[in-house]
């Protein structure tokens, strides 16, 4: 935004803030465009440094380059700039932009955000070996020349009142605090001149001055025009920082349950089979009840927000699997069933709310309504391995329970289900649900083995 009063905006305020506007003052104490306008920006790079949850190849080795005049969008979508392959990234995800004599990252609305120095951000300044995380893959950023690191930071800017510093203000507070500045610049542009005292003459008829009713009605437009700006200003930021707020408060919540979960999931990966106890079950199940209450209240404020709805089916989603594991180890499958039902509404009635939301920016919420699925087939696949356990012909001397060929076709209808689910969730199984997965290989190995077996002994019969 470029002011038509002698003034001309070359620079920004710290690297961290939002876009507050500044003004370069020159030597005379006039405050006027430098010559040359903007600072250029250094040509640039982002490092990846941390590929474990790239699921592919990275174009450029890993290396994003940063050239003045071009930016950058980074995500999984084949129409960013510097696509990478991993689910955890939104198609969307962030773009990297040139500044005033430094470079800046901005959050797309992606699902899980980004972060500079492991603070979660919208917007913010790079500086040179800043750590920034798309989702969870770390890149470093570096300049091309570190010497020039800072060169617009170290510019002289027209300070905003006191009531002006408060970081937490950055959009509404920078934006009005520039407004001011132009005020009273053009103000003091604008003063008249004293009048010099001259010796009284004859008096002589008024004539009436165009020039100077001009100067006046320009110097009335002037006004009225700065005054609709801080207006429109002083609106936008009154609409704009309540959202802002909000944002944050959402983020914050997410970051402090996403290190809960983090935990709970390396726990049950890092943990053997024989070692996972029921008082290690009870005990995750605890842990993550406070991130589910936190989760579903700030959802009755934010009630279509997709990250937290995600993060809900998450928490949901690890609690129920070791609830449900507990049960289908005890063969208590009636108890399993209610508590698959009761998430699976929930979850269902969550997936409502985010009907015309893109697939990839709800794929938590859609993993554990996929696995709540499998659990359902799980139960009815155990409960006829329960029933039907010993494959053998009855005799009068020794009776053996048998399914029809009836039963065994209606049990096993479904097959083709049990397994598209475990082929389509089979990375979610095997890096955070591992638990889950435990589950899912006995029924292969035991129950669905069993229906063959079976199958073979009734042919033969027949």
């Amino acid at each position: 935004m470029i002011f038509k009063n002698g003034f001309g905006v070359t620079g920004m305020t710290d690297v961290n803030d939002d876009r507050t506007l500044a003004f370069q003052q020159s030597s005379d104490g006039d405050k006027t465009a430098a010559s040359g306008s903007l600072i250029e920006v250094p040509k640039a790079r982002l490092i990846c440094v941390d590929t474990a949850q790239v699921e592919g190849k990275l174009p450029g080795e890993g290396v994003i380059h940063l050239m003045p005049g071009s930016e950058q969008t980074v995500g999984r979508g084949d129409t960013c700039t510097y696509p990478i392959p991993s689910r955890k990234l939104s198609r969307q995800h962030a773009r990297i932009f040139a500044g005033v004599g430094a470079w800046g990252v901005e959050d797309l609305n992606s699902t899980n955000g980004i972060q500079v120095n492991r603070q979660k951000v919208t917007t913010a300044w790079l500086k040179h070996g800043d750590e920034v995380r798309f989702g969870p893959i770390i890149f470093r950023f570096e300049l091309e020349r570190p010497d020039l690191a800072g060169t617009a930071a170290s510019m002289p800017f027209v300070a905003a009142g006191p009531e002006e510093a408060e970081g937490d203000r950055t959009m509404m507070v920078g934006s009005l605090g520039a407004s001011r500045a132009v005020i009273e610049a053009v103000r003091k542009v604008e003063e008249p001149v004293p009048e010099i005292a001259i010796p009284r003459r004859a008096a002589a008829p008024a004539v009436a001055d165009p020039s100077a009713a001009k100067a006046g009605r320009q110097r009335i437009l002037t006004f009225a025009g700065l005054g609709v700006l801080v207006i429109a200003l002083g609106v936008g930021a009154v609409v704009y920082y309540p959202t802002y707020q909000r944002q944050q408060q959402i983020a914050q919540v997410i970051s402090r349950d996403d290190a809960v979960l983090d935990r709970v999931i390396r726990r049950a990966r890092e943990i053997s089979g024989v070692a996972l106890t029921d008082a290690i079950f009870d005990e995750d199940v605890a842990v993550l009840q406070p991130v589910i209450d936190e989760t579903w209240a700030a959802l009755q404020d934010n009630p279509n927000d997709a990250k937290l709805i995600n993060e809900y089916a998450r928490a949901r989603f690890l609690q129920f699997e070791r609830v449900f594991g507990k049960q289908f180890k005890l063969e208590e499958l009636t108890q399993a069933e209610h508590q698959a039902a009761e998430l699976k509404a929930r979850l269902d009635e969550l997936g409502r709310r985010l009907a015309t939301v893109a697939a990839a920016d709800k794929a938590d919420l859609a993993t554990a309504i996929g696995l709540v699925d499998l659990a359902e087939l799980m139960i009815r696949y155990h409960r006829f391995g329960l029933e039907f356990a010993q494959v053998a012909k009855s005799t009068p001397d020794r009776p053996v329970k048998m399914p029809t060929l009836g039963q065994l076709n209606d049990v096993d209808q479904r097959r083709d289900d049990f397994i598209r689910y475990r082929k389509s969730f089979n990375q979610a199984l095997s890096r955070d649900y591992r638990l889950f997965y435990g589950l899912v290989q006995g029924v292969e190995n035991r129950d669905l083995s069993l229906i063959g077996r079976w199958r073979e002994l009734l042919k033969q019969g027949s």
